[in-house]
């Protein structure tokens, strides 16, 4: 079939899938960033995309071709039909009054009576061609109020009233699949790429829910369909089988596909961007460095490819002096190329590299022509790094000042993050109270930041008051009940109570927080302590299961896991499936990943060796 697409030239020869002739078809975007290019492969077929192969044949085989959604017909034969899904000014102001008063706060409190009675004058007012539109409005509150099968019936009038629209079935699939009924999930997707072929979003919908239900032959099945469509319409798709490849451990397939859109279309940054964090995650910075530099020859303007390479070159060259060298030259040639909106944050990225490496002047200085770059609502978060880098040197008095000043010019919104830190330096220094008392007084200003509710009970922790812990993780719970933070916390400090005590607190979050992967493996650690009544690996391997699928960025998840299949012995084939699972989850957080990580520059795979 089409799937893996050809590799990159080899020698100045043919990719591995494509010929030459094949290859020369795909027009490189003209100056004015006209993205021309030929489609690759044969005119496009009149049946519409099948989630499994085989599955078009039984319905879709004679007959006329399936109407298509103007964003998703390569062939362009959509373009009358997606007339249908457009609205007039006036339907359009009619629909946007009644979508913001069905979100309001007075619709709420009527409850779905009144709501209904707003859709049927809504209905009345509009066009019967935006009707669909309505009733997906409908649908959504049903959703949200628990009324599933109600909800159920409104996604199928949508999708009935316009079939070619594919927002009715990406919602009504997320609807499905949030509720575990995969197999319906994966008809609806089925449907929906008949009615809308190729269509970028149902395509990558289709292509990670197969990947959820191991069904990586199929994934490659629907991906292998893509031979038809122009590189330009398919890239993103594309890139996503490549991503599958490398998270189901085809480092060679996975490479032969970013070698491919490298080639074919080195005009689109997340290639470069994507190919770049592969080569890292395999373990070749040297590699990925070669990447990123190449990505910013094709895309010099692209910012995040900037600063992959200054991580990357702390990464790939161990000399400090050939590092802060190597370092100073990118920033100073990427402040001439980058766009203005991010040099400040080439030169924060510079700061931070100077103060790993012990120059303290020079951090201090690319500091400076952070802000000097810096829009004033963004000054906060450099007067924050600053004062993490002087804390690092104990500098504790240059450190507070700097946290006033980013108090000083932070948004309301953001004020909290900088009481935290500030909470955080009074407790180094050894004034437990100030610290206490100024979270006390981020509570009352920041009542909706759950963070501030969880670093007063962790304060209380490392100051080993136990009692005060629980009693600010109890109060935090009444404010913040849906966070499986907090619950996880609570379920810890549960354990002087007893085991039965912390089981108990642990059901009664998961009745709260059932999609917490801190939860369950909060229960996975009670059944992983051997001198518990609660000892029991079958069901710490399946909690353990549950944390990764929920919160698989949380590494503690991971850790744990290793540590069950240590005491189990579990064989090497699936200690590597684990190893490759962490891998492409790349957790950000944990006490056991921080633990861990011991400085920012380690990889993922670095942490778990």
């Amino acid at each position: 079939g089409g799937w893996p697409p050809s590799a990159a030239l080899q020698g100045g020869g043919s990719c591995c899938g494509l010929d030459a002739a094949a290859m020369q078809r795909q027009q490189m975007p003209s100056a004015a960033g006209s993205m021309g290019a030929g489609r690759v492969g044969v005119p496009m077929p009149q049946a519409g995309v099948a989630l499994r192969s085989g599955e078009m044949g039984a319905r879709g085989g004679a007959g006329p071709g399936p109407s298509y959604c103007s964003s998703c017909d390569p062939s362009g034969r959509g373009d009358a039909r997606g007339k249908d899904l457009a609205m007039s000014p006036r339907s359009r102001a009619v629909y946007k009054d009644f979508s913001h008063t069905l979100r309001s706060k007075e619709t709420q409190v009527r409850g779905a009576r009144y709501a209904q009675q707003l859709a049927e004058r809504c209905l009345h007012d509009l066009p019967e061609a935006v009707h669909w539109r309505v009733h997906l409005e409908m649908a959504d509150l049903a959703k949200r109020e628990k009324s599933f099968g109600r909800a159920r019936q409104l996604y199928r009038m949508a999708t009935q009233l316009q079939p070619t629209a594919p927002q009715a079935w990406l919602e009504f699939a997320k609807m499905e699949e949030e509720r575990g009924h995969f197999s319906r999930c994966e008809k609806i997707l089925t449907l929906g790429l008949r009615h809308c072929p190729y269509h970028e979003a149902l395509m990558l919908k289709g292509i990670k829910h197969l990947e959820r239900m191991g069904e990586l032959r199929a994934a490659r099945s629907l991906l292998s369909q893509l031979q038809y469509v122009p590189v330009n319409q398919s890239w993103r798709t594309v890139l996503e089988g490549a991503l599958l490849e490398a998270r189901a451990g085809e480092t060679a397939m996975a490479r032969r596909v970013f070698k491919f859109l490298l080639h074919a279309a080195p005009w689109y940054g997340p290639v470069w961007f994507e190919a770049c964090r592969f080569e890292q995650r395999c373990g070749h910075p040297q590699e990925a460095l070669r990447v990123a530099e190449e990505g910013l020859k094709q895309l010099p303007r692209y910012g995040p490819l900037w600063f992959s390479v200054m991580r990357l070159l702390e990464c790939a060259l161990p000399n400090r002096h050939e590092l802060v060298h190597a370092t100073r030259a990118h920033v100073e040639r990427g402040v001439r190329h980058i766009s203005k909106d991010l040099v400040w944050k080439l030169w924060f990225e510079a700061a931070q590299v100077e103060e790993r490496n012990g120059n303290l002047a020079r951090s201090r200085s690319a500091y400076v022509k952070s802000v000097g770059a810096c829009a004033p609502n963004l000054r906060w978060k450099v007067w924050l790094g600053g004062a993490r880098s002087e804390l690092s040197y104990s500098r504790f008095d240059v450190s507070q000042a700097l946290l006033e000043r980013a108090l000083a010019e932070s948004p309301p919104k953001t004020r909290a993050i900088v009481m935290l830190e500030q909470s955080r330096l009074y407790e180094l220094r050894g004034d437990i109270e100030a610290a206490r008392g100024l979270l006390r007084s981020a509570r009352k200003s920041a009542r909706s930041e759950w963070k501030v509710f969880l670093e007063s009970v962790l304060l209380e922790m490392r100051s080993e008051a136990t009692s005060r812990a629980l009693r600010e993780a109890r109060r935090a719970l009444e404010v913040h009940r849906g966070t499986g933070r907090l619950w996880a916390v609570l379920i810890q400090l549960e354990q002087a109570s007893g085991v039965h005590h912390q089981l108990r607190v642990f059901q009664q979050a998961l009745l709260e927080v059932p999609k917490s992967g801190e939860v369950w493996c909060e229960g996975a650690r009670i059944c992983l302590n051997p001198f518990s009544d609660c000892f029991n690996l079958e069901a710490a391997h399946n909690f353990l299961d549950f944390a990764i699928e929920f919160t698989p960025q949380y590494g503690d998840s991971f850790i744990e896991y290793l540590r069950l299949m240590m005491l189990v012995g579990a064989p090497d084939a699936d200690v590597e499936r684990l190893w490759q699972l962490c891998i492409n989850a790349e957790p950000n957080y944990g006490t056991l990943w921080f633990h861990s990580k011991r400085t920012v520059l380690l990889t993922t795979r670095q942490v778990l060796e």
